[in-house]
């Protein structure tokens, strides 16, 4: 276990019996994560547990990444790290759906997957027999999980053997994924938490245990945020809009600095150590935009996952079944060596793509590496946790979770709270953006902006009207909004040639901030090509956006009672945020309409775009 110094409550989770069934309740910064992975280490290590027969369910995927780390450093062997079951649930459940249901598909929801992971686990033998095997099971942030993933874990904690240890970390008064981090829009309503669930399905199963010294400040205003402000969240005396209001009006006197002002007039002494946090994902995108092109990352939900650009710039043209070690040295060496497409060696990146896809230590299948990188969630190892280099993160609060800066500029929610507000969850959420910094707190007003959302795909809008006309605020840059179709397409573009000039280009501009914008091309079926300088294509939108875009033409039209409303033929201020690597499975119906050689490939980079601009929306000319 190293030199670290635990307290007399850590070691206690640390090193109870490998069958024990613990509750802990951990606030922020009591050393939680450290001592999920330190429990690992010492089943592991003092008590002879094989690592494959344990189980960590983290709530992040960029968690998994970070705990298989930590674990690795209090190992005497550490690469059995590796061997530890480590996943968010979705991962884990999906696992088991493909290797216990042969008719598995990776269509369908998360939600859908789950619901036939809980049909297998209560008549498949073989299933059965695996959760039987099992040794140890932990679960991360207990608090968030709620509705079918909650009723998942229940039933895998019914099922393993009566043997089988579990360890449950959880802290109520940060329960914030009852509803969602998007606008005005409410989910998992009135759905019991996880460890309530335990609670009552396991009476007297469980052992109760408290972290409680707090490790990651020594500041005296956040030490008050993270335990005297806690334990009024947690008190039941006080409820509704007054606790909510006290909690806000308290922050502000906690806050390092008083009256920050709104982002673009915020400076940041060090960027790579501060989060800026909303309450909203319109907020952010408002944020990003009054940035323009000073630095900064973005972390929120709805954004694509980011696999690193090196995979498509090394890989997109390599249509061979196999990799060998020495044609992937030259084309690092050829394609990626001094295009700052990654922070990875060549060595770390190939022992990554054995890991996942290797047939020897010196030959990778790419059939394979498709499957596991074509996935809904690839590994953490090849992705981006935010879009964008360098600078301050600005991101919900929700996207936060589990994370800590330096420096924490907390934004208040300006707007006004609705008679159907959960004022206690608000609360909550207003309580997880306050105990992310270690230094410093800085307390200041977010924007009052009512939005609405395209509920199938989840877009953000807002509808202003100027000078008697109705315009309309719209996210661009949503995941889907790119798609293997609209940067390679047979469809959308007259050549392969030409989109092999459009991959070169994206490798060029992978760590700069573009100005870009969409314009609509009759000649490939009224798609948004995207340019640079209004000539340098880099790719194109896909029909998602023009369906959206269609629906709220609609709207602006019901709400005028007028004629009907079309997209725009230009949508201006998008902005270049990065560049990302398109994977695409081995069956997928997607690489069927592409040009060659990434039709064969199922590997091309695509960019990261962001906006949240203004459009307006003319008169169709046909009825």
């Amino acid at each position: 276990m190293g030199e670290i110094k635990w307290d007399k409550k850590q070691i206690d989770v640390i090193e109870a019996a490998p069958a024990s069934r613990l509750l802990v309740n951990a606030g922020p910064g009591t050393g939680k994560t450290a001592v999920a992975c330190a429990r690992v280490a010492y089943l592991i290590d003092q008590k002879g547990i094989e690592p494959n027969r344990i189980w960590l369910i983290s709530f992040t995927r960029t968690a998994v990444r970070e705990i298989t780390d930590r674990i690795a450093t209090y190992l005497n062997e550490p690469g059995n790290a590796y061997s530890v079951r480590i996943a968010t649930l979705d991962s884990h459940a999906w696992a088991i759906h493909s290797g216990f249901d042969e008719k598995a598909s990776i269509s369908g929801s998360y939600d859908q997957n789950i619901e036939r992971v809980l049909e297998l686990i209560e008549k498949n033998d073989p299933l059965l027999d695996y959760l039987e095997s099992l040794k140890h099971l932990i679960v991360d942030e207990a608090q968030d999980i709620v509705g079918i993933r909650s009723e998942l874990i229940i039933a895998i904690m019914q099922k393993i053997s009566k043997n089988c240890g579990i360890t449950v970390f959880a802290d109520e008064a940060q329960a914030i994924y009852c509803f969602a981090e998007d606008e005005n829009y409410r989910e998992n309503q009135n759905q019991s938490i996880l460890p309530d669930k335990i609670r009552e399905k396991f009476a007297s199963g469980f052992v109760s245990c408290q972290l409680t010294s707090v490790y990651r400040t020594n500041s005296k205003n956040l030490l008050s945020v993270f335990t005297d402000l806690r334990q009024k969240i947690l008190s039941t005396s006080e409820t509704g809009i007054n606790k909510l209001t006290d909690v806000k009006n308290r922050l502000k006197e906690l806050s390092h600095e008083k009256n920050i002002p709104n982002i673009e007039n915020q400076q940041f002494a060090d960027k790579k150590s501060a989060f800026v946090l909303y309450r909203r994902r319109s907020e952010v995108l408002l944020a990003s935009s009054f940035m323009k092109n000073r630095p900064h990352r973005i972390r929120m939900s709805g954004l694509p996952i980011c696999i690193e650009p090196w995979i498509g710039a090394a890989l997109s043209e390599h249509i061979d079944s196999i990799l060998d070690e020495q044609t992937f040295f030259d084309l690092w060496a050829k394609k990626v060596e001094d295009k700052n497409l990654t922070s990875s060696s060549a060595n770390e990146a190939w022992k990554n793509l054995v890991r996942y896809a290797g047939q020897t230590r010196k030959i990778v299948d790419m059939k394979l590496l498709r499957q596991r990188l074509g996935r809904r969630q690839p590994p953490a190892e090849f992705c981006s946790s935010e879009i964008g280099n360098a600078g301050p993160i600005i991101g919900t609060i929700h996207a936060s979770k589990g994370r800590e800066a330096d420096i924490v500029h907390l934004m208040l929610p300006n707007n006004k709270i609705g008679n159907d507000t959960d004022t206690d969850e608000e609360t909550r959420v207003i309580f997880v953006g306050a105990t992310r910094g270690k230094l410093k707190l800085k307390v200041g007003c977010g924007y009052g902006q009512y939005t609405s959302r395209i509920e199938s795909s989840g877009r953000v809008y807002s509808l202003n009207k100027k000078n008697n006309q109705t315009n309309a605020q719209v996210e661009i840059g949503r995941d889907g909004d790119i798609n293997a179709n609209s940067i390679a397409g047979k469809s959308v573009f007259r050549s392969g040639g030409m989109i092999r000039i459009y991959q070169k280009r994206l490798i060029d501009l992978a760590n700069t901030i573009e100005l870009l914008e969409a314009e609509s091309d009759k000649h490939s079926n009224f798609s948004y090509i995207l340019k640079i300088n209004n000539k340098n294509i880099i790719g194109g939108l896909s029909n998602t956006v023009n369906r959206d875009l269609f629906n709220i033409g609609n709207i602006i039209q019901q709400k005028n009672n007028g004629k009907k409303r079309r997209p725009p033929d230009l949508i201006k201020n998008i902005y270049l945020r990065g560049v990302r690597s398109i994977i695409l499975p081995p069956d997928s119906p997607e690489c069927n309409n592409l040009y060659e050689p990434w039709a064969s490939s199922g590997i091309l980079l695509a960019p990261v775009i962001l906006g949240y601009t203004t459009i307006y929306f003319p008169y169709c000319k046909w009825r």
